[in-house]
């Protein structure tokens, strides 16, 4: 009977492992679209990274990507805002936030003109390929066909480009850590990123407290925070004193 017992408990604990190992479709489905997810949001990162350097505001950035903010539907263009997007609200309720999403807002026009480029460019090589595959001749491109040819993507103007040219100042200091500009081999402390936590402005005064640099001790959410200036993805510019007063 001891043994019997011992079987069974066995066959059982066998028969709950495999099962918690087998994941559900849902599960698995869970994790694929995660995944997936994550990889698009390293890429944006990227070429976030790339195009706009240290200064990124990666989540104005993302917002401003968004393509229900844009009017993008698959290959339709409203030219407005469409389905859950928020940019209405968040223009009364969070301004600064919506211009700055304004700010990182995607040319359209040069999107659109670098994809028609893009598809003529595979339409043309397809055609040379069906052509060096029944040897046929390729039709030669007129003096009129290369006259019609679109404009490089890149010199298609952008409409919101003089706004952004106006909130770029805003856009880069405001809501920034007021962190002075870092010198040379300079680590930031206490002292050069929260000092003014003890001053404070009161009837027309600043007031100040005498604190001693040599035994002040920061708290662990003091430290948490003055070491996340490090690994902002605008940290270049939070080092280089984008939001200081100075």
């Amino acid at each position: 009977p001891i043994s019997k017992a011992l079987q069974f408990s066995s066959s059982a604990a066998v028969t709950k492992s495999v099962s918690q190992s087998v994941m559900t479709a849902a599960e698995a489905k869970f994790y694929r679209d995660g995944y997936t997810h994550r990889t698009v949001l390293f890429d944006g990162l990227n070429s976030a990274k790339a195009e706009h350097g240290g200064s990124l505001n990666f989540s104005a950035y993302r917002q401003g990507r968004d393509r229900q903010y844009l009017g993008v539907n698959g290959k339709n263009y409203y030219a407005k805002p469409w389905g859950n997007d928020s940019s209405n609200i968040q223009a009364v309720i969070n301004g600064p936030a919506y211009w700055k999403r304004v700010y990182y807002r995607e040319n359209i026009a040069a999107r659109f003109a670098r994809e028609d480029a893009e598809a003529a460019e595979r339409k043309a090589m397809a055609e040379q390929a069906e052509a060096m595959a029944t040897g046929t001749a390729a039709v030669r491109r007129t003096q009129s066909d290369t006259a019609l040819q679109k404009k490089n993507p890149g010199e298609v103007k952008d409409a919101y480009a003089h706004i952004k040219e106006n909130m770029k100042p805003f856009v880069e200091k405001q809501g920034k850590p007021r962190i002075r500009a870092i010198g040379p081999g300079e680590r930031l402390h206490f002292f050069n990123t929260l000092q003014n936590k003890y001053h404070m402005k009161a009837g027309g005064k600043n007031l100040s407290w005498d604190v001693s640099k040599q035994t002040h001790r920061s708290t662990k959410n003091e430290l948490t925070w003055i070491l996340s200036n490090y690994f902002r993805t605008d940290s270049q510019a939070i080092l280089n004193g984008a939001g200081s007063d100075d």
